[in-house]
């Protein structure tokens, strides 16, 4: 569980990696490599849906729940 007001989280499968920016309350994906196939099948428009499975799991990090990929902090406090 992340108690920082904002951090940064890099989520991963076997496939794809998604890098994320979590402020109190918002979450901003700053870089995706599943973007072009959300493209391709019409899900993404400006910005990532919040059903995304690498948005869900960032949300279920913070939260102190189970992830379904692994979720590492890029930017740990000292």
């Amino acid at each position: 569980m992340v108690t920082v007001e904002s951090t940064i989280l890099q989520v991963k499968n076997r496939r794809h990696t998604a890098v994320i920016y979590v402020n109190e309350s918002k979450i901003e994906v700053v870089d995706c490599t599943n973007s072009t196939n959300c493209r391709i099948q019409g899900v993404k428009g400006a910005g990532c849906p919040s059903y995304c499975p690498f948005v869900v799991d960032a949300k279920r990090y913070v939260q102190g729940l189970k992830t379904k990929y692994r979720v590492e902090v890029l930017n740990p406090n000292p």
